[in-house]
């Protein structure tokens, strides 16, 4: 694979330019573990598939980002900016999302069963379905 620093240099020039320069980030089915994203811009990458399994993502901008079926078991999700991120069937069991914007974000059939720090607020933003798993305290609180 293609240095990450390149492929996320390139991707934010992509994003500010609109297009026109740079290149979108195409991290499918990647292997990311434990990779270190604080605060960088994935507005509309795709990362379906992509194992980011104990990655640090606080504060990452991933508005619009491709995440279906990826791993994010255990990552850090602080305050991240999750607005019409697609979410179907991730799994986020372990992930802290505390103060994460999950306004429009895509969850059905998600695992967010043992997610750390998520508010019933956040959910109310979020688009779920009755495959997706919540966690109990949320859950408790729904009904």
């Amino acid at each position: 694979m293609e240095d990450l620093k390149q492929i996320l240099s390139n991707h934010r020039r992509w994003f500010r330019t609109l297009g026109n320069e740079g290149q979108k980030a195409e991290l499918e089915d990647a292997n990311l573990q434990r990779v270190d994203f604080e605060g960088a811009t994935l507005v509309e990458a795709n990362l379906q598939g992509a194992d980011l399994k104990q990655a640090n993502l606080k504060q990452t901008d991933l508005r619009g980002a491709n995440l279906q079926d990826a791993n994010l078991s255990e990552a850090q999700l602080q305050n991240a900016n999750l607005e019409e991120t697609d979410l179907m069937w991730a799994d986020l069991t372990g992930a802290n999302i505390a103060g994460a914007n999950l306004s429009g974000t895509y969850l059905r059939g998600a695992d967010l069963s043992g997610a750390i720090g998520m508010s019933p607020s956040q959910l109310n933003e979020a688009v779920v379905d009755e495959n997706t798993l919540l966690p109990p305290s949320v859950y408790e609180r729904r009904n």
